[in-house]
């Protein structure tokens, strides 16, 4: 079955024909999938309430940082004066993201400068809610993966390095 994310007929299908249905990428539709789950009763292991944080970048910092975990600095961006207003207090280097839907570099704007700030501000995306992040320098980028089964069991994947 080849369809978009969104899919509700092409999902309903896929999940008339599983015995559970699973995601690795934040990008499902969460209401398109609780609907689906709903009406036809299919297994949904991770449960759809976990797409609420994955698919929000802002819901996600404020999650990581509700159970103590760091981030960069960030700050909600819904329009050219809130961006103005969020440059002035992350400064720059910074990188303005799409809270959703975005993904490697898609839906994603450099700002270095207040060259880049005009720029941005002269072709400002119809109706964008973004996240405006403070650039950090890192050495290395890694992916943690951790699954837990239908008896609470936890178990960590090997981590790996992107």
């Amino acid at each position: 079955i080849v369809a978009g994310y969104g899919d509700e007929a092409a999902l309903t299908e896929l999940a008339e024909k599983s015995d559970l249905l699973t995601y690795e990428f934040e990008n499902v539709d969460q209401d398109v999938l609780a609907r689906v789950q709903k009406r036809t009763g299919v297994l949904v292991p991770q449960g759809v309430k976990l797409l609420t944080v994955t698919s929000n970048r802002i819901n996600e910092k404020n999650f990581l940082r509700t159970h103590g975990l760091p981030t960069t600095d960030f700050a909600k961006v819904a329009s050219p004066a809130e961006l103005k207003v969020a440059v002035k207090e992350l400064g720059f280097p910074a990188i303005l993201k799409t809270v959703s839907g975005g993904y490697d570099g898609h839906g994603q704007w450099d700002i270095n400068s207040e060259q880049d700030v005009k720029n941005l501000l002269e072709k400002w995306p119809k109706n964008l809610l973004a996240i405006l992040e403070k650039r950090v320098d890192f050495v290395k980028e890694i992916s943690v993966m951790v699954s837990r089964d239908n008896c609470d069991q936890v178990k960590l994947w090997p981590i790996t390095e992107n």
